[in-house]
């Protein structure tokens, strides 16, 4: 019987591209920078999925593998080579831990390097172009993500969170494990599709008219 294994990581900011102050290494380790899954007893908050991650797949049996962990608060342009050096560290830890049947990744979407407009985009291709067309491959974004064409064809399944201010991040970890869990047994083909409202602004979901825009996005989910 084929032992299951998944490999899973972190990597994030929300970058304000006209911000002056560049965020570079000692922004990460200020905020999050842990490797071999020692998030300790209060993770923070993009690192809360990695715990659900791995605490799901112990319980089916499977066997996980922790790649870096890396998060730094808001602030302006990622430096190049701190963003290269973070993705050839996962990518080194998910080559290690080869083959692997999944890939769960926590990112935040909106993350801009010198050279990189989309790196959760960049990293997700280099994370396909490892694992190959088969491995079910999944990530956990923010709900202020910019979402492109080059995540979605490089992604099985994303999911966002879905509330403003962010208290769902536990929950659409469970979502996420849930769907790419049931692609792998065959049980589900996710199919994502992109389209830009050209809308910006601020849009809390616990008041109108967003509480009942989401409340209905929520009832049609499981619905093909």
């Amino acid at each position: 019987m084929h032992a299951v294994k998944i490999f899973l990581a972190c990597l994030g900011t929300e970058t304000n591209t006209f911000s002056p102050f560049r965020t570079g290494y000692r922004n990460f380790a200020e905020t999050c920078l842990v490797r071999e899954g020692a998030y300790g007893d209060s993770p923070f908050l993009f690192a809360v999925p990695l715990v659900i991650w791995e605490r799901r797949a112990r319980q089916l049996g499977w066997s996980v593998v922790h790649g870096l962990c890396a998060f730094a608060q808001p602030a302006g342009v990622t430096v190049r080579r701190v963003y290269e050096s973070f993705r050839a560290e996962i990518l080194a830890d998910l080559n290690r831990a080869m083959p692997v049947d999944a890939v769960m990744l926590s990112l935040h979407g909106a993350m801009v390097a010198d050279g990189y407009d989309d790196c959760e985009g960049d990293l997700l291709a280099a994370v396909r172009a490892a694992v190959g067309p088969k491995v079910s491959v999944g990530a956990e974004l923010d709900l202020h993500c910019h979402l492109t064409q080059t995540m979605v064809e490089n992604a099985t399944v994303l999911v966002t969170f879905k509330e403003y201010p962010h208290d769902d991040a536990a929950e659409r970890a469970e979502e996420l494990f849930q769907l790419v869990a049931a692609r792998m047994a065959g049980e589900v083909k996710p199919h994502m599709a992109l389209f830009d409202c050209q809308m910006v602004g601020v849009f809390h979901t616990t008041q109108e008219p967003m509480k009942s825009y989401l409340s209905q996005v929520k009832s049609l989910e499981g619905e093909g």
